[in-house]
């Protein structure tokens, strides 16, 4: 391979989503060389028909273990590169959360990959619920640094081991920063990358839901507010149900820029999902 190809070809290590890689290589390769074609390379991975690898593409399919396999030989990868692959195609084609958190963990073992990079920052914040509420917590509370208080002031409330573990998270994270008397949060926002996104942040919000049932019951009313309503709509509807959301997400981020006098954290939930099947266009 020429200097030149070293340095522009797609590193597969960098990669989060395999569909991604395929589609920044083939484009290499087309640059590289004009007579590559899907269907060239279709018929090179051992494919009857060029719609299936475009179907993969989109997200539409998913890659068989054998697909898997001959792919992985079409695009002439080996040893760590190949197993890297195995797992990047499970963990993208993984069905539950379990399954997708056990292939990241799998990823993150290559040195030098992305998934290693992003699991030291992101993805680490986002594994545990209760790093973001000692995160704010400190933003009320500056200078108490008993992690027995912080415990017992979080809801539901967490052990001092869990504090311990949070704080030093959150420095390593650079998301905390010691001060003379305590801790502050630092004005660094956590940015979780796109690839990631769809793992940590399902992990948090599955466990911010399943609080959000256990304190239903403990918080008084006067305290919460917990709404659902279930409702037909169109597709078009839908849509703008939506925005309506991110716009209330916009004035909801001006209140609290502008909000002073803060003595509490709160979580605000909110969930549009289907209580049907998509009818058949």
């Amino acid at each position: 391979m020429s200097s030149k190809e070293e340095s522009t070809s797609p590193r597969l290590l960098d990669y989060l989503d395999y569909r991604v890689f395929l589609t920044d290589w083939m484009a290499f390769q087309k640059e590289r060389k004009s007579s590559f074609s899907l269907r060239a390379f279709t018929l090179r991975v051992g494919l009857a028909s060029a719609s299936f690898l475009s179907a993969v593409l989109k997200g539409k399919k998913n890659l068989s273990d054998e697909v898997r396999l001959r792919l992985a030989a079409a695009l002439g990868l080996g040893g760590e590169d190949e197993e890297y692959f195995h797992w990047l195609v499970q963990f993208n084609q993984a069905k539950d959360m379990d399954g997708k958190n056990y292939c990241f963990r799998q990823l993150q073992k290559f040195r030098g990959s992305r998934a290693r990079k992003v699991g030291e920052g992101q993805y680490r914040f986002y594994s545990k619920w209760y790093y973001a509420a000692v995160w704010n917590w400190f933003g009320l509370h500056k200078k108490n640094r008993n992690l027995a208080t912080i415990g017992q002031s979080i809801l539901p409330a967490i052990t001092v081991s869990q504090v311990e573990e949070a704080v030093q998270v959150l420095v390593e994270c650079g998301l905390l920063r010691k001060v003379a008397n305590g801790f502050e949060p630092c004005e660094t926002h956590l940015t979780t990358e796109p690839e990631v996104a769809s793992l940590a942040v399902k992990n948090h919000i599955v466990d911010l839901n399943r609080i959000a049932g256990e304190l239903l019951d403990k918080v008084p009313a006067k305290d919460r507010q917990y709404n659902t309503l279930m409702f037909q709509v169109s597709g078009k509807g839908f849509e703008t149900i939506k925005d309506r959301i991110r716009l209330f997400q916009e004035e909801l981020r001006d209140i609290l820029d502008h909000d002073q006098g803060e003595d509490r954290i709160y979580t605000l939930a909110m969930s549009l999902f289907p209580n049907s099947q998509e009818p058949e266009k």
